[in-house]
């Protein structure tokens, strides 16, 4: 019984960490699947806390007692990873074309929501780094169990060195992760300079052009092949995404209009 807790939450955190990775990379997923993944990962994260509730719970009311000192790091760490989540689901949702909230300064909360994505994406790493032997020992058991010993001993073989071999693990185990976050960090920094740069450019499109022709309402205006039928609302799907006259929706959209 045991043995399967530990494989359901090892199947549980490598969903986790899978989800996370895939929705930090917006220009792979779209925004669309990039809010329902988030979503997901956010309430996947609230089922794991209950599933270790009596854990928290009880280093929760002995902390000022006898509390280990690796009982506590284990504690903070998991408050950090709890902070971070609320954050980027609550930031999320502000600017999410779920809610549409017209806001003063979207890409403001854009970067506050990547730049706590890319801190949380920090503190999993630091997770999964003191629990690398956990990670390692349960992922050996469900994708390489041991085969039965013979019956009869064989020609005895040397033993490699425990202490090389746990190095070895722990370097692969933390070479995937770390190359994999660092992916998801440059994707989400990308788009958040992406969406930088189009605020400074919406900027100084505004005040140098005519109010009327801002609201797309200039006689000679006429739909171009820069236009595109999707209607974005912030942050949009793609890098084209420009908002000159500050209404929320992507001029390339409503100038098909």
């Amino acid at each position: 019984m045991k043995s399967n807790s530990h494989t359901l939450n090892w199947i549980m955190d490598a969903s986790l960490f899978a989800g996370f990775w895939v929705a930090s990379m917006l220009d792979l997923t779209g925004l669309a699947v990039h809010q329902w993944l988030g979503l997901a990962v956010g309430i996947l994260a609230g089922y794991h806390l209950l599933t270790h509730w009596t854990w928290v719970k009880s280093v929760t009311q002995r902390w000022s007692g006898h509390t280990s000192a690796q009982a506590r790091r284990f504690y903070l760490i998991d408050a950090g990873l709890l902070a971070g989540f609320s954050l980027i689901l609550l930031t999320g949702l502000i600017i999410s074309t779920w809610l549409d909230i017209a806001l003063i300064d979207n890409a403001a909360w854009y970067t506050v929501h990547v730049m706590v994505t890319l801190v949380t994406l920090a503190l999993i790493l630091v997770k999964i780094g003191v629990h690398w032997r956990w990670i390692v020992n349960v992922g050996n058991k469900m994708f390489h169990p041991e085969p039965r010993p013979p019956k009869r001993p064989l020609n005895p073989q040397p033993v490699p060195s425990l202490v090389n071999s746990e190095r070895r693990e722990f370097l692969k185990l933390m070479g995937v992760v770390s190359i994999a976050a660092l992916i998801a960090a440059y994707s989400a920094l990308e788009v958040d300079d992406s969406a930088g740069a189009n605020s400074d450019s919406t900027t100084s499109s505004s005040q140098s052009t005519p109010l009327s022709e801002s609201y797309g309402e200039s006689t000679n205006s006429s739909p171009s092949a820069g236009c595109c039928n999707r209607g974005c609302s912030y942050p949009g799907h793609c890098r084209r995404y420009v908002d000159s006259n500050f209404n929320g929706r992507c001029d390339l959209g409503e100038c098909l209009t």
